[in-house]
């Protein structure tokens, strides 16, 4: 991958992450187009990639919120790096399989985020339960989207 491209896909997923989150809301809900595009570049092009694009994303993450500055920034490095390592081991071709990986890697990064509040903030991170089904549902609704985007720029 080059260089323009990699930074193609840094600046396009930050701008869709906040314009889908500050515009188009559904129900005051949108997904973590970051995580997902986590997932899906630790999928395809390995834990490297993944760390990297994770910690970056994650830190715009972590300024566009109020609480647990660097708690993004760990869990999508974390994401990327264990998607990157589990991916000989996980088949995300099919949009069933990358809705599964999305589900359980949004459970466990929203978990996480919220366990580190518990640590740095003596808070569990919590927006509801509303929030927390509606979001990962979400989430599973729009990753094969995603993913058959991140596939395609990947190819070229």
């Amino acid at each position: 991958m080059n260089a323009v491209k990699a930074l193609g896909i840094f600046i396009l997923g930050m701008a869709v992450e906040w314009l889908w989150s500050a515009c188009f809301p559904v129900f005051g809900l949108s997904p973590c187009v970051l995580l997902i595009l986590t997932i899906a570049m630790a999928s395809c092009a390995g834990p490297l990639i993944g760390q990297c694009y994770g910690f970056f994303w994650g830190l715009f993450l972590d300024v566009l919120s109020a609480h647990a500055f660097g708690a993004g920034a760990l869990a999508l490095t974390l994401v990327g790096y264990f998607v990157g390592i589990l991916r000989r081991q996980m088949d995300v071709s099919s949009p069933t399989s990358q809705i599964m990986v999305v589900a359980v890697v949004s459970i466990a990064a929203a978990l996480f985020v919220g366990l580190a509040g518990l640590v740095f903030e003596r808070h569990f991170l919590w927006a509801g339960w509303g929030a927390f089904i509606g979001g990962i549902l979400y989430n599973c609704l729009v990753a094969p989207a995603i993913f058959a985007l991140v596939r395609k720029t990947l190819e070229r």
